[in-house]
């Protein structure tokens, strides 16, 4: 009798967990179907800055413009712009990026010192993560 009444709750539980497991209401097919749409094609992103000629102390505006298939990223979950010395690799700022509308990001620092820095911008979006880095050289 302890061995019937074993059973009949762990049957029970099982039905249960089984039942749940397909009660998604198609979330999992709606899921699936974004994912399909979403393209395979890599973002890209152009980093620039103006001015071209950075003196120290000097306000700078960097950009980064991030497409995918030629179209616009407008949806960036996170743009970062580091600027990191190359004669101490300690040293270094950073900037988020706003967007400006039509894929292009912004944000605006100051580099206080002279020197060559590689400036990279990180940015996330749509799933996928890019890392292009540039010289920077600021005049005294």
């Amino acid at each position: 009798m302890i061995h019937q009444r074993k059973l009949a709750a762990f049957l029970s539980v099982m039905i249960t967990v089984a039942l749940s497991g397909c009660s998604g209401g198609g979330k999992t097919e709606s899921h699936m179907h974004t994912v399909a749409n979403m393209s395979m094609e890599p973002i890209k992103v152009e980093l620039n800055w103006s001015p071209q000629q950075v003196t120290a102390g000097q306000k700078v505006t960097f950009e980064a413009l991030v497409t995918q298939d030629g179209e616009p990223v407008n949806d960036a979950k996170e743009v970062l712009f580091e600027i990191r010395s190359n004669s101490n690799t300690d040293k270094k700022l950073e900037f988020t990026g706003e967007s400006a509308g039509d894929g292009t990001y912004k944000a605006e620092g100051i580099v206080e010192t002279a020197g060559e820095f590689t400036v990279t911008s990180h940015v996330t979006a749509r799933t996928q993560h890019s890392m292009p880095s540039k010289k920077l050289v600021v005049q005294p």
